[in-house]
């Protein structure tokens, strides 16, 4: 399935102009700076423009650079600045697909769960064994929004981490980023608003916007750079946007993390424009960096950010514990947090703030994000020697999710339909957008046990990929 690196550099970029990232006319990467950003040499970047012209998808201007040819097929419905209701049948769909994903039997590349061994289970388990001889009385006790003080508190000492000097009071505790979301659109939005969101997005926000019964705009997102800020400034000239979800750290699907000039620029924006950005952060202490990025709301100097995150990918998905630090908005959101579920869980919210007291999350989280790496490594590799040519993969910098761009031939739902008969799972293209998009891609989780077992598993998406091409 080897071909050379200069035509899998070329498939990418074409790939990319098929799916609107660059637009007809648009200039694309100089040759040197593509050169620095794929770590390859100037000369197989020329190569790869040079298939590419004679693809007939761009074109060389003497002195200017190159261009993509504006002949080229108007990009995918994702990329206009047009909002939209949502797809029930794709939320149908949705359902389904997340249903299977809880078989047990089912290998799960598809759901976005770490397994039990990148978990602190032990620690917890004591922690909560601990709680319940001691202080048996907390599972009578209700903990009113905005939830522990002692865990709140803990929360903002971890944050400043991420730059944020924020205070307990600043900090509600929620049902899990989930919840921090909906919470957040609810506060911002009401039925018929138009909200701009990334695209690919989080299948959560999708649902969210439902239920909501809100408008949105797909801004599209790409592995490399995060979500294009100049077709989000365009949007917000030509339609009244009331706020922008978006995940600078470790996009879910697709690893994405925002530049720091990009940060800048996006809070400029919402500042100019007069929309609120809605920061998921949930997997942003799962960076494969020594020090964390900087989070939005650390710059937020007018208190307009609404800052969303959980532990429910680092330390225990099942205790739904989540924390928002709305601004502006946080009176709002307490509001509706406590006319929505009253409270929290005591037992679980102790049991967190006791293991973030006693220093064993850094710990925790140092061998988790070493853990991750190896299986991307391990994972990649395996994909490189047996999807079909012309499979590309994202380059997360951190969390576990990898986003699996398939040629355009092969169709990522049949081959979840396939998979899922020999108990496979996967989370298809289709899942992350309200438009039908993402057809040759899908979503896949290295937070596994990478055994024999995962490795044949892996191996066999990839034949039933080679099977669709023949």
């Amino acid at each position: 399935m080897d071909c050379p690196l200069y035509e899998k550099i070329a498939n990418q970029i074409e790939l990319q102009i098929q799916e609107g990232i660059f637009l007809p006319g648009a200039k694309i990467p100089s040759v040197r700076k593509s050169s620095k950003q794929m770590e390859v040499s100037v000369a197989t970047v020329l190569q790869a423009y040079s298939l590419l012209e004679d693809r007939g998808a761009i074109k060389a201007r003497p002195q200017k650079g190159y261009f993509v040819q504006e002949n080229q097929l108007q990009p995918k419905e994702h990329a206009k600045i047009t909002p939209t209701h949502n797809d029930a049948t794709i939320h149908t769909l949705l359902r389904r697909l997340l249903h299977a994903s809880q078989d047990n039997d089912i290998i799960q590349f598809g759901a976005a769960i770490p397994k039990s061994q990148f978990l602190p289970i032990r620690q917890l388990q004591r922690s909560v064994g601990r709680l319940m001889r001691l202080e048996p009385e907390i599972c009578a006790a209700y903990e009113f929004t905005p939830g522990s003080l002692n865990l709140r508190r803990q929360i903002a000492i971890r944050m400043l981490d991420s730059g944020c000097q924020l205070q307990p009071d600043d900090i509600t505790i929620t049902l899990g980023c989930q919840n921090a979301l909906m919470l957040s659109l609810q506060a911002v939005a009401k039925a018929g608003d138009t909200i701009a969101i990334e695209s690919p997005a989080y299948h959560g926000v999708l649902q969210a916007i439902e239920v909501l019964n809100l408008k949105v705009i797909e801004i599209p997102c790409s592995a490399e750079t995060g979500i294009d800020l100049d077709i989000l400034e365009n949007a917000a000239k030509e339609w009244d946007i009331k706020a922008c979800i978006v995940t600078p750290n470790n996009q879910n699907p697709i690893g994405a993390t925002l530049s720091h000039h990009a940060r800048q620029r996006l809070i400029h924006q919402s500042i100019q424009f007069g929309f609120t950005l809605i920061e998921d952060d949930v997997y942003g202490e799962l960076s494969y960096k020594d020090k964390r990025e900087r989070a939005l709301k650390a710059d937020d100097i007018n208190n307009t950010v609404i800052y969303c995150s959980s532990f429910s990918k680092s330390i225990a998905p099942g205790f739904r514990i989540g924390w928002i630090v709305g601004g502006q908005f946080q009176a709002k959101i307490e509001h509706y947090a406590y006319v929505q579920s009253l409270a929290i869980p005591t037992l679980t919210q102790t049991a967190i703030a006791n293991f973030l007291e006693n220093g064993a999350y850094d710990r925790h989280l140092r061998k988790t994000r070493q853990a991750y790496q190896d299986n991307l490594i391990r994972c990649q590799a395996i994909i490189h020697q047996h999807f079909p040519t012309g499979t590309t993969t994202s380059q997360p910098k951190g969390g576990f999710l990898l986003w699996v761009t398939l040629p355009s031939s092969v169709n990522a739902m049949t081959l979840h339909v396939q998979a899922l008969e020999k108990n496979i799972g996967l989370l298809p293209g289709l899942a992350f957008s309200l438009t039908a998009q993402f057809d040759h891609h899908f979503r896949l989780n290295y937070a596994l046990t990478w055994d024999n077992k995962s490795d044949a598993a892996l191996k066999e998406l990839g034949k039933l990929c080679q099977q669709q091409l023949s």
